[in-house]
């Protein structure tokens, strides 16, 4: 029976059992790495949990408070046409966006905070303010404008409420009182800066819309003078349908046009204020934005949309039908609509690829000079268009007869100013009294409130993340652990390259006595877990050949030193002899004997005397204390061990005692470093191997194997796993696979039966 292939994997004819128990054996693998890691990984989840638990019991408790205001969208331009007051602009983040990140300046931070600090100065409970009050200052002073400011930075949030104009402010503080005072005074502020802002701009444009209006007057009652003197000179008195309706139009398009003349002057006028303040900042950025406005795809989204609402105004105005004029604003609308979104979306993307870099102290000024110059362009294109198509009306009106045409003249200038003059007049009076109810676009909703609990920390919830954390760290600990150890740690991992394993030798707790003589454990402690597996190793050696050539004499050898092979040779040899087989020990590291310092006996003479002819077999056979068990020391260290053990004499040697002995038990060099074992492994009639549990390099432990086997795989009995702790790791194998032995036939220590259940595991072939 030829036997695997040490390197290569175990294969099974059933491929869904193979698959079961590949699966069984990598969980019993990770299951066995984190019980022999056991104790770190309890340490390291422990130290988790301590840290937590501390972080817990001084973690100052966080309170949250938020006021909800809602922020109403102006009235886009100063000229929005009241011709259709049914068409609404169409609602976008954009403006909300803008405002939330005047909410987020530093103008808004600095003004909350000296408010902040005069509520302090006032209130007798100074514990009322944890961020204010500066704990650090023996001196008992109040933190710096600029210091809180910055503080309210990091603990307060303001974020839009998805779709809608509506925008929370979020304040956390280990100060309930301090949190709702911070949210409160951050709206008032706002509240009052919009209002400021908005009571400026109504002052600007009711002075603005009083000198335009002035001046529409005066060319009204021009062009009603020039129509009365036409009348008087016995001009044309009336004009006919066609041409009224002609004269109605070009003047409605002209007073858009002049409207967005005005909107135009007042835009340019808006963007050269902020423009000139932006330039003392960041000279480079006005011409970055105004070259991002002017691309062509803007100006031809923003050129349809003013050619649509101004034929929608000219359509909507002529029918009488109130319902034939409401739809045809909608269908105007339902063509305007996805391309306002789009210019929207192209503005925002803008605006985000723009900002995204700027210091805050540029940003809201870049913000607003990117809103004016966006406004610029609008009207600019609103006022091409119109001019373009109000050529077009213009050719119509060349063709009318030469009386009809001085008189429509004058008619169309006239409805044309009187129209504006209406518009002007109705945006000036708006303007007045919005400036004297002093009408802001914040409302507040909902003021913040102390809370009753805090809002953080979770503390249940971070103890929680502590011990899955700390298992997590742990486990990290234990697989990187077994990860970069080389180590043989388990009997699985070389039963699955295909060694056989004879037995385990669990830690023998009497060696770290430090007295020799106590690792001679089957004599010492009989009745021991190490003594019970020491039994079970010899049944397995007795039974591991049958047949007309038993095994007399066994090598103990190891990979390299270390390996507890003396202890495994003189323990097994003492369970031979308890069997009541005449069992001979012989010490043949003549290199680093250990067998007479263990036994506590001479070392002279020995086996290398008795091979140099200086001592006779009786000389240097020597009682072990044990009945039937015998011991021959190494004695002198020759200068040349490898060839003293290879001579004829040394086969001689073994002939004889072959002949006296039931069992000769050899204890040896380790196999790779001397050839010593190498010749011995030639001699005997089988080789065990001895590997410590943890301590055995892999790659030493199976280049042993493939020696041994490449030799001779039929002397090679199998391994002893010495100094492997169950207790720790793979325990199963002490509760499961492998079975001690009790002479009188009882259970064994663990409860088990002592007979051998597995026939196959006790042969090798």
């Amino acid at each position: 029976m030829n036997k695997p292939s040490i390197n290569g994997s175990i294969k099974n004819s059933g491929n869904g059992v193979h698959e079961f128990n590949n699966t069984k054996d990598n969980f019993r693998h990770y299951l066995n790495i984190i019980r022999a890691n056991i104790l770190p990984v309890a340490i390291i989840t422990l130290i988790f949990i301590i840290l937590t638990v501390i972080y817990v019991f001084y973690a100052k408790d966080i309170y949250r408070s938020s006021a909800t205001i809602k922020i109403n969208r102006p009235q886009g331009s100063v000229l929005s046409s009241s011709l259709i007051p049914e068409f609404q602009d169409f609602i976008t983040d954009r403006y909300i966006s803008n405002e939330i990140e005047v909410l987020k300046s530093y103008k808004i931070r600095e003004d909350v905070a000296r408010n902040l600090l005069d509520s302090f100065k006032v209130l007798q409970d100074k514990n009322k303010f944890y961020y204010i009050f500066n704990q650090n200052n023996n001196n008992s002073e109040t933190i710096s404008i600029t210091a809180l400011a910055d503080i309210l930075s990091a603990i307060v949030k303001i974020d839009q409420k998805r779709g809608l104009d509506i925008v929370d402010i979020v304040v956390e503080s280990p100060a309930r009182y301090e949190a709702m005072l911070t949210a409160n005074l951050y709206s008032k502020v706002y509240q009052d800066f919009s209002l400021d802002l908005s009571r400026e701009e109504l002052t600007n444009l009711t002075r603005y819309l009083q000198e335009e209006k002035e001046k529409k007057y005066q060319d009204l009652t021009r062009s009603e003078n020039d129509i009365e003197a036409y009348q008087q000179n016995g001009g044309l008195i009336l004009l006919d349908a066609q041409v009224k309706n002609l004269v109605d139009n070009i003047s409605q398009l002209e007073a858009q046009k002049n409207a967005a003349s005005i909107e135009l002057n007042a835009k340019e006028k808006e963007y050269e204020s902020l423009s000139g303040e932006l330039k003392r900042i960041d000279p480079t950025l006005i011409d970055y934005i105004k070259s991002k406005v002017d691309e062509l795809y803007i100006n031809e989204v923003q050129a349809d949309i003013a050619e649509l609402e101004s034929k929608r105004d000219i359509e909507a105005s002529i029918p009488e039908d109130e319902a034939l004029r409401q739809k045809t604003i909608r269908d105007y609308n339902k063509k305007i609509e996805p391309l306002q979104q789009t210019l929207d979306l192209k503005f925002q993307s803008l605006k985000n690829s723009l900002f995204s870099g700027t210091p805050e102290e540029r940003r809201l000024v870049a913000q607003k000079v990117l809103d004016a110059e966006v406004g610029v362009q609008s009207y600019e294109t609103k006022y091409n268009t119109l001019s373009r198509m109000l050529g077009k009306y213009e050719e119509q009106f060349s063709k009318l007869p030469t009386q009809s045409i001085e008189f429509a003249k004058l008619e169309r200038k006239k409805k044309a100013t009187e129209k504006l003059y209406l518009i002007l007049e109705e945006k000036f009076q708006e303007a007045k009294i919005n400036e004297r109810i002093k009408l802001g676009t914040v409302l507040v909703i909902a003021p913040g409130i102390e809370a009753a609990r805090p809002s953080k920390p979770n503390r249940v919830l971070i103890v929680f993340m502590g011990v899955l954390l700390g298992l997590a760290s742990g486990l990290g600990f234990a697989f990187a652990r077994n990860y970069f150890d080389h180590t043989v740690k388990s009997p699985d991992e070389i039963e699955n390259r295909g060694i056989g394993v004879l037995s385990w030798i669990p830690t023998i707790d009497e060696i770290k006595s430090k007295i020799p003589q106590h690792e001679f454990i089957v004599m010492n402690n009989p009745k021991s877990p190490p003594a019970e597996a020491f039994k079970a190793l010899r049944t397995r050696v007795e039974y591991s050949k049958l047949g007309e050539n038993p095994i007399k004499t066994i090598l103990l050898t190891s990979s390299v030193p270390s390996e507890g092979k003396t202890t495994i040779s003189v323990n097994l040899a003492g369970s031979l002899a308890q069997a009541d087989k005449k069992v001979l020990l012989l010490d043949c590291d003549l290199r680093k004997p250990r067998v007479h310092s263990l036994m506590e006996i001479e070392r002279f003479p020995g086996l290398s005397d008795y091979l140099f002819s200086n001592a006779t077999l009786d000389e240097i056979t020597r009682e072990s204390g044990l009945k039937n068990l015998e011991i021959i020391t190494s004695g002198t260290i020759p200068p040349n061990p490898s060839e003293l053990l290879g001579s004829k004499q040394m086969k001689q040697f073994f002939d004889k005692l072959k002949g006296i002995y039931d069992y000769i038990i050899i204890d040896s060099p380790p196999f790779i470093s001397v050839t010593d074992a190498e010749i011995l492994f030639r001699i005997a009639d089988g080789t065990i191997l001895v590997l410590r549990a943890g301590k055995t390099p892999a790659d030493a432990f199976y280049r042993t194997c493939d020696k041994l086997m490449s030799i001779d795989q039929h002397n090679f009995l199998g391994v002893v796993f010495n100094n492997f702790s169950y207790k720790s790791a793979y325990g199963y194998y002490y509760n499961y696979y492998y079975y001690y032995s009790r002479p009188d036939g009882k259970p064994n220590l663990n409860g088990k039966s002592d007979k051998i259940s597995d026939p196959d595991k006790i042969s090798k072939n």
